[in-house]
């Protein structure tokens, strides 16, 4: 049960791969609002949901998924997170209750308004989020990383016996590394400067993601030019631009991209400076595209990351994250050591070898 399913954004993408790979070997229905598995085996209990809020459809489908679920007499149920209200196996994609613990509830941006209302939206989240830890159906979570997991256990008391990490995963097909005659090929097409060290960010979410202290961070640096890909608020970041001296030479928005590992393919670094992750796929498809990442110690980075030997766990702050990145820019034997570790430490997690971790516990769990 996901209120979506398909190959865009995060959590909708991890459960397509996960589910495209479960189809032979189980009887799967999918209850979600839209469901996009191609060529993919598969019953899909459509809940139908009105435009509207983000908190609004998510507590009308919480209720409809518990009822279709009911309906289907299913041997085993599954949600992502409490997009379903009760459920036998929760794959925690992300914890609402510490999110709101570290900052708040808050996303960043807008007046206060808007932070009232970011306070009371994600007030219900965690509230959802309690109550499907809380359901006495509950038998195992599927957690992300290792820090999801813990979290799971600190704020919602779910036993760490009940709890196993199985984190995300990437498609080594799609996304890989090229050699440096592809990578000025890619620059070329994409229209990215052919001579300057491309840092780059994909994404949703800007303000917590921290593109505000990248922005800051490369201000001024010579032949660095910051690449963003994705949907943002880009005039609330070209004030941040304005404010820290940065030009649009340094500063590019590319838009949403369908294919982003041409653009992982074409960088020199990942400046990814998130407040907070569960497990971002953005870091595992830079990682087995052999980009080296420059991040916090947060969710998921943790786990992938060893300080110094196949990327860079930054301290918070654009003045940390500028001295890396000028290291980086500097040092191109350290940029080949770092792309040759991360895309190695990559293969370990490859998307068939993660379904086949999660099929094993649904497995354990309906027997």
């Amino acid at each position: 049960m996901a209120l979506e399913v398909h190959r865009r954004g995060g959590q909708e993408r991890a459960a397509a791969e996960v589910l495209t790979r479960l189809a032979p070997d189980v009887d799967l229905t999918v209850i979600a609002s839209v469901c996009e598995l191609p060529g993919v085996r598969h019953r899909h209990v459509p809940v139908a949901l009105p435009p509207g809020p983000t908190i609004v459809r998510t507590t009308r489908f919480a209720r409809a998924a518990v009822r279709a679920a009911a309906a289907s007499a299913a041997r085993l149920t599954q949600s992502i997170g409490a997009a379903a209200r009760e459920a036998d196996v929760i794959t925690a994609q992300f914890c609402q209750a510490a999110f709101t613990a570290r900052f708040g509830g808050l996303r960043g941006g807008g007046g206060p308004l808007r932070r009232a209302w970011q306070r009371a939206v994600q007030a219900r989240f965690v509230a959802d989020e309690r109550h499907a830890y809380g359901a006495p159906r509950l038998r195992r979570v599927i957690a992300v990383s290792t820090g999801v997991g813990r979290e799971i256990a600190e704020h919602y008391g779910v036993a760490p016996a009940r709890i196993t990490v199985i984190p995300n995963g990437v498609d080594h097909a799609t996304f890989h590394p090229v050699d440096d005659a592809a990578r000025a090929a890619l620059r070329a097409a994409l229209g990215l400067p052919p001579d300057r060290c491309l840092a780059l960010f994909v994404g949703g979410d800007w303000e917590r993601k921290g593109v505000r202290d990248a922005i800051t961070a490369v201000a001024g640096l010579p032949d660095v030019t910051f690449v963003i890909v994705g949907n943002g608020d880009v005039e609330a970041m070209r004030a941040q631009m304005a404010r820290v001296g940065a030009t649009d030479a340094q500063v590019v928005f590319a838009g949403p991209s369908r294919e982003p590992q041409r653009y992982y393919q074409a960088a020199d670094l990942l400046l990814f400076p998130s407040r907070y992750e569960a497990f971002s796929l953005v870091t595992l498809e830079a990682a087995a595209c052999g980009l080296p990442i420059v991040a916090h110690a947060i969710n998921g980075t943790e786990d992938l990351i060893v300080d110094g030997e196949n990327g860079i766990l930054s301290a918070p702050g654009a003045d940390a994250l500028r001295a890396h990145v000028t290291r980086l820019r500097d040092d191109t034997a350290l940029r080949a050591r770092l792309r040759a570790a991360i895309a190695a430490t990559s293969r370990r997690y490859a998307w068939d070898r993660i379904a086949a971790e999660h099929l094993r516990v649904l497995r354990e769990e309906a027997a």
